[in-house]
């Protein structure tokens, strides 16, 4: 169990009656408030990747009226080389044969959710500003909903997600909920600080969650990845703010990466 230095508790979560799991048991999944949750007409999210698994469970879960999900990256190519890269492996006993089968599952379940009616898929890239065709900035991205307020938003584009703060911020009113996978956090020490300080103007952080994708090492400042779930400050009902110290949390939190040790952590009191 790592102890965190107190200088680390402006990430201190408060705690929350109804933490519920969305998305798969492993890298994917998120913990969210379902009370917040059921105020969420739309999910934006920015970085699919090959999963959609959180997304899935919250069409589900909400039936809301708009999914957008925004990634450049993504494309049947994508998917066949995970397959054929997890085929190579199990030829040469490095992979499972069950990591084929989920591979293609994913495949299929991501082909079959974007052909829903209230999903949109937009090949484009997530920018501050505007500079080539296939950029987009969040002003558009929230102007794409005909009502744009009440909306959870998730977050995973690889570092990227400091360029967007700020705009964020600006459209604080919209956002309902909002999860954001932060990168690359020692070497991005004051940026990740200052960017987290800032969004507690306009929410509250409800969970944190260390992503064993990099182990830490002793001289670390932080983890070098994690997963913070946000809430607007206006959906805190009980005044009387109490914290959760520990993590992970039972039940709820799963290892990003099966094969590596989880992270255990604690904020100093």
């Amino acid at each position: 169990m790592k102890i965190l230095k107190k200088n680390l508790n402006f990430l201190l979560p408060i705690k929350v009656k109804n933490l519920i799991r969305l998305g798969r048991n492993f890298d994917g999944g998120y913990l969210v408030c379902s009370d917040t949750l059921n105020k969420c007409r739309n999910l934006i999210t920015l970085g699919v990747g090959d999963d959609t698994s959180f997304e899935r469970d919250f069409n589900k879960l909400i039936k809301p009226d708009n999914i957008h999900l925004y990634d450049y990256t993504v494309s049947h190519k994508l998917f066949f080389y995970i397959i054929l890269k997890y085929i190579r492996r199990f030829v040469t006993f490095k992979a499972k044969a069950s990591n084929i089968i989920d591979s293609v599952n994913s495949f299929l379940n991501f082909k079959n959710f974007i052909s829903q009616s209230n999903v949109k898929l937009f090949k484009e890239k997530v920018v501050s500003k505007i500079k080539e065709k296939n950029n987009v900035d969040l002003s558009k991205i929230f102007l794409r909903l005909k009502d744009n307020t009440n909306n959870l938003v998730k977050i995973d584009i690889e570092g990227s997600e400091y360029e967007i703060i700020d705009t964020l911020i600006e459209f604080h009113n919209s956002i309902e909920m909002l999860i954001i996978e932060f990168h690359w956090i020692n070497k991005n020490k004051e940026i990740f600080e200052e960017s987290v300080k800032k969004l507690n103007d306009k929410f509250k952080i409800i969970h944190v969650h260390a992503n064993n994708y990099i182990l830490p090492k002793e001289e670390d400042y932080f983890f070098d990845v994690i997963e913070v779930s946000f809430i607007k400050r206006k959906n805190i009902k009980n005044l009387n703010e109490e914290y959760r110290y520990q993590f992970p949390i039972d039940k709820l939190d799963f290892k990003c990466v099966k094969d590596r040790p989880e992270i255990n952590f604690a904020f100093s009191k």
